[in-house]
């Protein structure tokens, strides 16, 4: 289980999130990526999250605040507002290098409780606005480990194969393979080499989805 005062504080902003979203703070570098491998274009991206300080980081924070679809609550009995609703939610995401992950979200005056999300990378659980749940799925456990920083990392130094998918929009997407069953899917925009979204995908289905935007330096 991943605790606050175990983490070295690198401490990161979101400003909006679409699930339960994170990001680093970086500055946008002016290069063109129009003939990048996927692994090329993850490099660049890292230069953008922070370059060599972001690949020795052993343990990672990140501050998350936006609206999250209601509908992620449900079914666990706590969730009084009903799948039409949309909730502000502030997060703080602690993750190492070992594809652990905890997401603490602060409690509001409509959605009072504690609620808290452990990933340990096989297992999981936690609580929802005060109710204990626990993830009985190891791939849902492990889809959210694969989505911290450390993924970015081993994909560029090639302990991970990655590979360019086709552009969407403003995007770059370079997916990144773990296994022949679970793969990660990177958005990186062109402009900034910041990650606009990732996916995650077990057997060529999506699992989990993740929004990122507003990036800022935090400390």
């Amino acid at each position: 289980m991943l605790r606050k005062h175990s983490m070295k504080k690198a401490l990161l902003v979101l400003g909006c999130l679409a699930l339960i979203g994170l990001a680093i703070a970086a500055t946008p570098p002016p290069n063109s990526a129009a003939e990048f491998s996927g692994r090329e274009i993850l490099s660049v991206s890292r230069i953008a999250h922070g370059g060599p300080d972001y690949a020795n980081l052993q343990y990672v924070t990140v501050k998350a605040g936006g609206f999250v679809n209601a509908v992620a609550f449900g079914g666990m009995g706590a969730n009084p507002l009903g799948g039409m609703a949309e909730v502000k939610l502030n997060i703080t995401d602690y993750q190492d290098k070992q594809l652990r992950r905890r997401l603490e979200v602060a409690p509001t005056a409509t959605l009072p409780g504690r609620t808290y999300l452990v990933l340990t990378g096989s297992t999981g659980g936690g609580m929802i606005f005060g109710n204990e749940f626990r993830v009985r799925e190891a791939a849902a456990s492990r889809h959210w480990g694969m989505m911290g920083f450390d993924t970015l990392n081993r994909a560029i130094e090639g302990s991970l194969v990655s590979a360019r998918q086709a552009d969407e929009g403003n995007d770059y997407v370079v997916e990144v393979k773990f296994n022949a069953d679970d793969t990660v899917r990177y958005w990186i925009n062109k402009q900034s080499f910041l990650i606009d979204k990732i996916t995650t995908r077990y057997r060529s289905q999506v699992l989990i989805e993740e929004q990122r935007s507003n990036y800022r330096r935090a400390d």
